[in-house]
């Protein structure tokens, strides 16, 4: 049984002048209406569009990426503590402030012993 083809509803003009209602209110409502908007919009600006305070958490093979070290190194820095970590399950995370003062540590230790 070949499938059913579905119209497109298509609106005319009479249609669209029976369903389209319009409202008329006064400027003053209009003000205020276009206030509360403004507020609503800095309130969501404040709430979601600043930068997020949660924790960014990266995994080994990123990290390994960042400093450029095997994971043998990384399991290394977890077991004398020169990286601290948080485990999940089987998986080890890092957050990425942790990661980037140790890239500065090591770049800093690399820099000083070429001087």
């Amino acid at each position: 049984m070949p499938p059913k083809t579905v119209k497109p509803k298509i609106l005319t003009r009479k249609r669209i002048s029976e369903t389209m209602k319009y409202l008329i209110i006064t400027e003053a409502d209009w003000l205020s209406l276009r206030d509360e908007v403004l507020s609503l919009a800095a309130c969501c600006l404040k709430a979601f569009g600043e930068p997020s305070k949660h924790t960014d958490w990266l995994h080994n093979g990123d990290v390994c990426r960042l400093l450029g070290i095997s994971k043998r190194t990384l399991q290394h820095y977890r077991d004398t503590n020169v990286l601290p970590f948080a485990q999940i399950g089987h998986k080890c995370y890092y957050k990425r402030e942790d990661v980037e003062r140790l890239l500065c540590v090591k770049s800093d230790k690399t820099t000083n012993t070429k001087a």
